[in-house]
Order: structure tokens, then sequence, then C-alpha cells
């Protein structure tokens, strides 16, 4: 079902306690726990199922399938761009990420982040 990034033990952080790179789902339950320490994730949650709740009772009948379409499209990107990321962090961790250059770089000509890209 899901895609396996071998790794190569070689570079694997010599004082890593782990045998293995996380599994998606125990990231996820990071993700969660850190969420609900940034938020109130469940209050956020439940506001989102509201709204949704009352968003079809609005709709005609025939009109309720059109929302639930749209509902899982919004979802299944969130989710997909979720595993992408994952991924990402993993070959990050394993020093595969593709296309960087060879050497990086923080030197960004003394320009602050929150000045404008000059024109």
């Amino acid at each position: 079902m899901a895609r396996v990034i071998r790794f190569d033990p070689r570079f694997q952080p010599s004082d890593l306690p782990w045998d293995r790179f996380p599994r998606f789902d125990e990231v996820g339950g990071q993700i969660d726990a850190q969420a609900g320490r940034a938020f109130d994730s469940a209050a956020s949650l439940a506001a989102s199922s509201e709204l949704y709740a009352r968003l079809e009772a609005r709709l005609a009948p025939d009109d309720r399938p059109l929302l639930r379409e749209f509902y899982e499209a919004i979802c299944s990107h969130q989710e997909h761009y979720e595993r992408a990321a994952y991924l990402v962090g993993l070959r990050a961790g394993c020093g595969k990420l593709e296309g960087l250059p060879p050497v990086l770089s923080d030197d960004r000509g003394g320009r602050l982040d929150d000045e404008p890209e000059p024109a």
C-alpha cells in the first residue's frame, strides 16, 4: 500500500536511539499532540463539523452530495500533502533529498527575511 523508502544507515546519526524511522501514524500522533499544545484542536474540529452541518442543512437534498464531494477533495489534498511532507522528512533524515544544490548556504547577501525581493 505505501512505498517504503530504504535508508542508508551510514547517514544515521550515531546517537539516534532507534533502529528505524518513525512510521507515518507515529509521526501523525506527534503532530496531533503538538497541535493540541499549540491550539484547541478539539474545539477547532468541533467548529468545522458544526459549520459543515449548517451548510448541509441549508442545501437541498440533491445538492448535498456535491458538498460532500467538495469536502472530500479538500481533505484528500491535505492528506496527500501531509504524506508528501513526511516522505521529504524521511529523505532529509537519511541525507537523500533530491534537487538541492551540492552545498547549502545560509548566506542571503545581507538581506533580512522580511525585506522584499529586489525588483
